[in-house]
């Protein structure tokens, strides 16, 4: 089966290969932007609205990985160079 090219998945996939980024997947970008609202300050009650889960538990789950910001995709942009 092919994909359609101007799929989300296609998108992120070329965008990662321009950007030498290796496994890359839409989804990840969606808990690296929960993660980063969380980090800022976010409220779980937004961050649930925003990710449009039905309960704020499942929010809490999804963002509960003890993941340093360092280790997920985004460090790629440097965010934790300091």
């Amino acid at each position: 089966m092919r994909s359609n090219p101007g799929s989300p998945s296609t998108l992120v996939k070329a965008a990662a290969k321009r950007a030498d980024i290796k496994n890359l997947a839409p989804h990840d970008l969606r808990r690296t932007c929960a993660r980063l609202c969380h980090l800022a300050g976010g409220e779980l009650e937004q961050i649930q609205f925003l990710l449009g889960h039905a309960s704020v538990q499942t929010t809490e789950r999804y963002l509960g990985c003890k993941q340093r910001l360092s280790q997920a995709v985004n460090d790629k942009l440097g965010l934790e160079d300091t």
